[in-house]
């Protein structure tokens, strides 16, 4: 067996990677059964008994047609205009070309007289295939398939073998014609074995004919300023490089796939096409996502282990990507896939094509790029019904580009970019990097539909919800602004008492786990302010709400599933993380199912943080503590008489005054005193009750807002023997 390189078929364009499939099938079909194909470096390798002198040998005297007709089109050759073809190919004598003839005459026998339209061309596709050779049907198969209402066209070939004018089946005759000797099989056409060469080898280039290819090749289709000396440049094309490329077309094959079950309407699904989505290249812009400017994408793929013609058409003919329960219906979820499942089917990596509409009317297969196929197990967080159904519901809401306000679709936008890069990354680590950049975009995309309830429930939109708790875990980047946000998302309700941290956030309403919109909600408080601001002004509400309904000494419940840690919080204070980040990431994590989450427990260490003292002094009021001394140490007591939690204390705070952050401190540390637990301080009893003359460089809001992070037992034991003078003993 020899390894024949194709220089002339590489992935790209799209016209290079089907002439490979071409060569393939035709050499497997006709003379070497044992023929395999591999992609080497970007390079098609034939691994077959012929050699270089073999093949083309084969090509040119043994190479029988595939009968490609399109009796459906206007174009095609049988009613009148462009007819030559087919005459020509009719009148042939050659051996090679007996199926086709027979196919033409066959076709003429119940074709009408005029170009079919509407239900009579339904009628005719259907009674084409059924009187048909196998051989031919294989190329219907590729053009069309039948559903149960109308037929369904396989972007790669237009619209049924055509694209706009262009008729691909009455081009692929004439450059049959210029390739092949149509009376002797043993003479050559002029040039064509030149032109071969080049096809497959990359041989120095002979001179091209000028004639149209169509999306295949948008580099060769010509236009304005192709060419030095003229304004508009010919489409010039190897006849070969058409030839085969048609030939490789059919090794794909549609089918009809009942999504949603055996209720619902058919839809055709081809081998590796999904609806467009413009990102991961450098045009990509929401109109081209839009039916006229584009059609579809491809997603071919790439192997290095050599196939034989029998598995690459199983390869094929399994082209529908699955993620998790259903099938990868947009290039993002198709990227998501091939990195959970592709490996598995022995693909390297994938050549992405789209079908945008170029150069005027006409739709180009533009080259995407190559994405490689890696497996990363943590894709699987994306393939929840919960993220993926509610993904759907908004891109069903988007989708009139024109009438869509432009903030919804940016918001789309985001979590297909940030998802689609998680997919495409080159480097096998830093998962929850990825993670975090997708729940940033979801977070903005919930924060845009609460600012904008009457298009959610215009659309149907409902609040995000039902995340699976695994990403607590899997997304965790280690960064403080990611524990920040999970501790602050997870806080919970009280029943009667106060709402989860959500209700303040959102305008929603929870009827058990289940939250749905509520537009009269007169606790969501947060709004175009910096996260500081907004965390206060939660902070407020939910004290309101807590010692309006609650007994005086219950406090603001604070519980959640995560803490907060002293140093994170210390963090926050200083200005030391990304607020934008953080905001971004409590929307995200506030659509997780909070009631599936277990509590977990901080790690203790033997390092103290060091604790702001006009943070810690007001913090110990927030709720009830209660705090007892042991061995000249505070600690939790469950003896011991609670702290009173003192709403003037954050009064102060919020008050906007300068000096906000001394009189907090003071008015916390008398109610502490007044409770037995002095503060450093008022130690030395001509001090006691006196200002403290506390200095802070922490702007007052942010002290407040640093007061809603949930702190574990251990570090509000901490800040007690951190701020407070060392309890008493008893003699």
């Amino acid at each position: 067996m020899n390894d024949l390189l194709l220089p002339g078929c590489t992935p790209e364009p799209l016209m290079n990677y089907l002439k490979a499939l071409g060569v393939f099938r035709l050499v497997a079909e006709q003379v070497d059964p044992d023929a395999s194909l591999a992609w080497i470096n970007g390079t098609a390798c034939l691994r077959t008994k012929l050699d270089r002198s073999t093949l083309i040998e084969f090509l040119l005297k043994q190479y029988r047609p595939t009968p490609i007709l399109a009796p459906w089109n206007g174009g095609s050759g049988f009613y009148g205009g462009g007819s030559a073809p087919v005459e020509l190919i009719s009148a042939s004598t050659t051996p090679r070309l007996q199926l086709y003839r027979d196919t033409i005459q066959l076709v003429k026998s119940f074709i009408p007289q005029q170009k079919p339209k509407d239900d009579d061309k339904q009628r005719l596709l259907a009674l084409t295939r059924a009187k048909l050779a196998d051989e031919v049907v294989m190329w219907l198969d590729v053009c069309f398939v039948l559903g149960e209402d109308s037929a369904r066209f396989f972007p790669l070939l237009g619209t049924g073998g055509n694209d706009l004018r262009l008729e691909f089946t009455n081009n692929f005759m004439q450059r049959i014609e210029d390739v092949l000797d149509f009376t002797d099989a043993n003479s050559e056409r002029p040039a064509s074995r030149d032109l071969l060469g080049a096809s497959l080898f990359a041989d120095v280039m002979v001179s091209l004919a000028q004639s149209a290819i169509g999306q295949f090749n948008p580099g060769g289709i010509g236009g304005a300023n192709g060419t030095q000396g003229r304004f508009e440049a010919g489409s010039l094309v190897n006849a070969w490089d058409y030839v085969l490329m048609i030939e490789g077309t059919l090794l794909f094959a549609g089918g009809l796939s009942r999504r949603m079950g055996p209720a619902t309407n058919s839809s055709a699904v081809f081998p590796f096409s999904v609806k467009s989505i413009a990102v991961g290249y450098a045009s990509a812009s929401a109109i081209e996502e839009t039916t006229d400017c584009s059609r579809a994408e491809l997603w071919l793929p790439l192997w290095t282990a050599p196939s034989h013609l029998a598995e690459v058409r199983q390869l094929f003919s399994e082209g529908r990507a699955q993620l998790g329960r259903r099938q990868a219906k947009n290039a993002v979820e198709f990227a998501l896939s091939v990195n959970l499942y592709g490996v598995s089917r022995g693909i390297d990596s994938f050549s992405r094509y789209a079908f945008l509409k170029r150069n005027g009317r006409n739709y180009l297969a533009s080259p995407l790029g190559r994405v490689s196929v890696r497996p990363k197990p943590l894709a699987r967080l994306l393939d929840d019904p919960a993220l993926t159904d509610w993904i759907d519901r908004w891109r069903r809401a988007t989708s009139d580009k024109s009438r869509t306000p432009a903030r919804y679709q940016s918001a789309l936008r985001q979590i297909d970019r940030s998802m689609y890069e998680f997919a495409c990354r080159s480097e096998k680590t830093n998962d929850e990097q990825w993670l975090v950049s997708i729940l940033r975009a979801l977070g903005n995309a919930e924060r845009t539909l609460a600012t904008g309830l009457s298009f959610a429930q215009e659309k149907y939109l409902r609040p995000f919800q039902g995340l699976s708790p695994n990403w607590l875990e899997q997304a965790n980047d280690g960064s403080p602004e990611f524990r920040l946000a999970a501790a602050i998302a997870g806080i919970r309700g009280v029943r009667d008492v106060t709402g989860s941290f959500r209700t303040f956030l959102e305008p929603v309403e929870f009827k058990g786990a289940y939250a749905n919109w509520f537009p009269g909600s007169c606790s969501a408080v947060w709004s175009r302010r910096d996260v500081a601001a907004n965390l206060a002004a939660v902070f407020q509400r939910r004290q309101m709400d807590a010692f309006r309904k609650s007994t005086e000494t219950r406090g603001i419940p604070l519980q959640s599933p995560r803490f907060a840690s002293l140093n994170d919080v210390s963090a926050f204070l200083d200005h030391s993380i990304d607020d934008d980040k953080l905001e971004d990431l409590i929307w995200a994590l506030s659509a997780i199912d909070w009631s599936a989450v277990r509590k977990s427990e901080p790690q203790q260490t033997n390092r103290v943080p060091m604790i702001p003292f006009e943070f810690g002094v007001p913090r110990l009021l927030v709720e009830p503590l209660k705090l007892g001394g042991n061995n000249g140490t505070w600690g939790m007591d469950a003896r011991a008489v609670p702290t009173t939690p003192d709403p003037a204390v954050f009064h102060q705070l919020a008050s906007g005054r300068d000096n906000a952050v001394q009189h907090a401190v003071d008015v916390a540390a008398l109610r502490l005193k007044s409770g037995g637990r002095l503060v450093n301080g008022y130690r030395n009893r001509l001090r006691s009750g006196k200002p403290l003359a506390v200095t802070s460089r922490v702007n007052p809001e942010r002290l407040l807002a640093a007061m809603l992070f949930p702190l574990a037992p251990c570090d509000l034991v901490s800040i007690a023997n951190s701020v407070l003078s060392k309890p008493e003993t008893k003699e």
